[in-house]
C-alpha cells in the first residue's frame, strides 16, 4: 500500500503542504487533521490548504470538538505536498500548481485513480476503502503515531460519514475503527458529528434551505428512460448531493445535478442499486460527462463528481439529458429492453 514509502518521503521533508478537495467534507477534514497529527509527531512544519473552505458539517465538527486548523496563509510550493481524499487536479483548485511544483508529491485517497495519482511520487491508494480517513489511520499506526482523543473522534466521524454508518464498510474500515477507539475516540460523539440530527444516511432531516434546493431540483428535472432505468438531470445553486440523493429516493436510478460557479460547474452524480446491477456506475457517468465537456471527473461506484467549464446551467443540463441516456443504453447489460425514451412529455 506504500505506507513505508510515504513515511520515508515525509522523513526527508523540510516543510509539508497538506491539501484536500474543495468544500471539504467530513472525511476530507478528518484525513487532513489526522495527517497533521502525524506531521506534528514527526516534528515537521506544515500547513493545510482548503480550496473553497469547509462544508457546513465539517465546520460544525471543528467547532464542536474545539479543534483548530493550521491553515495556509498563502499558496506556495513545499518540499513535500500531500493530497488527501481527491483524485483530480480540478478539485484542489489553486493548490494544483503548488502540488505539481513540489519536490515530492504524496497522494492518500480512496477514489478511482485520476490525474493526481499519475503525478504522485508516493501514494496510498485504495478505491475499495470506505473512506480516506481509514487509510490515514493505517499510516499513523505504521508510524507508531497517536492522535489525541479529539482528533481520533474526528477521524472516526470521517469514517462513519463516508461509509454511510458502515453500510459500505470493508475489513479495513473496522480495523481503523478499532484503532481509533483504542486511541480514545468517542463513538457516540462521532456519530452525532456525522449525523447531527440523528438522521439515517437514507433519511436525512434537512433544514429549510436544503429542502428548498431539493424541491427546486425536482421541479426543474429532465427525465428519460434508458433500458428501464430512469435518468433524471437537473440544476440548483447548492446542496447538490442532497438533491441527487432525493431524486433517487423518488424513483430515479441515475441522478445528475449541475451546480454553476463563476469558474466552473460542479456535476454531482448518484446511482441506484438497479443501475449498478446494470453496470452503470456513478464514476463512469461522471467521467463521461467530464470528457464530453472538457473537464475532469471521478469518484465511487454509487457517488461521483465532475467539474466542467462554466456555462448556462440549463444548457449543461440539456446537453447531459440529451446525450447520457443513449450512452447508458449502449453500456447497460440489458439495453435492448426499453431502449431510450424521453419521459418529459409526461411532466408537461
Amino acid at each position: 500500500m506504500g505506507y513505508l514509502e510515504v513515511l520515508r518521503t515525509l522523513d526527508k521533508a523540510s516543510w509539508v503542504l497538506v491539501i484536500t478537495h474543495k468544500n471539504a467534507d467530513l472525511d476530507a477534514l478528518a484525513s487532513s487533521v489526522l495527517v497533521s497529527s502525524l506531521l506534528k509527531s514527526m516534528g515537521k512544519e506544515f500547513c493545510i490548504g482548503l480550496p473553497e473552505g469547509l462544508s457546513r458539517l465539517s465546520k460544525n465538527a471543528l467547532e464542536t470538538l474545539g479543534l483548530g486548523l493550521d491553515t495556509c496563509n498563502r499558496i506556495a510550493s513545499a518540499s513535500v505536498s500531500i493530497v488527501v481524499d481527491a483524485s483530480n487536479g480540478v478539485v484542489i483548485g489553486d493548490y494544483y500548481a503548488a502540488y505539481r511544483g513540489s519536490e515530492a508529491r504524496i497522494l492518500i485517497d480512496h477514489h478511482e485513480p485520476g490525474e493526481l495519482a499519475s503525478l504522485a511520487t508516493a501514494m496510498i491508494l485504495d478505491p475499495g476503502a470506505a473512506s480516506t480517513s481509514e487509510l490515514v489511520v493505517e499510516l499513523l499506526a505504521a508510524a507508531g503515531a497517536r492522535p489525541d482523543p479529539r482528533e481520533a473522534t474526528l477521524g472516526l466521524a470521517g469514517i462513519v460519514y463516508d461509509s454511510k454508518r458502515y453500510a459500505h464498510a470493508v475489513p479495513g474500515t473496522f480495523r481503523a475503527t478499532l484503532k481509533l477507539l483504542e486511541w480514545g475516540a468517542d463513538y457516540h460523539r462521532s456519530l452525532s458529528l456525522a449525523y447531527p440530527s440523528g438522521d439515517s444516511p437514507k433519511g436525512e432531516i434537512l433544514d429549510f434551505s436544503e429542502r428548498m434546493a431539493v424541491v427546486k431540483a425536482a421541479s426543474r428535472m429532465k427525465v428519460a428512460r434508458a433500458c428501464n432505468l430512469i435518468v433524471a438531470t437537473s440544476y440548483i445553486g447548492s446542496f447538490e448531493s442532497s438533491a441527487a440523493r432525493s431524486l433517487l429516493r423518488i424513483g430515479a436510478d441515475v441522478a445528475v445535478i449541475v451546480v454553476p460557479r463563476d469558474d466552473h460547474a460542479r456535476v454531482s452524480v448518484r446511482v441506484s442499486k438497479r443501475a449498478l446491477d446494470r453496470g452503470i456506475e456513478a464514476s463512469w457517468v461522471a467521467d463521461y460527462v467530464a470528457k464530453r465537456m472538457g473537464g475532469q471527473g471521478g469518484g465511487h461506484r454509487a457517488a461521483a463528481m465532475a467539474h466542467v467549464p462554466p456555462g448556462n446551467p440549463e444548457d449543461i443540463v440539456e446537453d447531459i439529458a440529451r446525450s447520457l441516456p443513449g450512452k447508458i443504453a449502449r453500456r447497460c447489460t440489458n439495453h435492448g429492453e426499453g431502449g431510450v425514451e424521453d419521459e418529459n412529455k409526461d411532466l408537461r
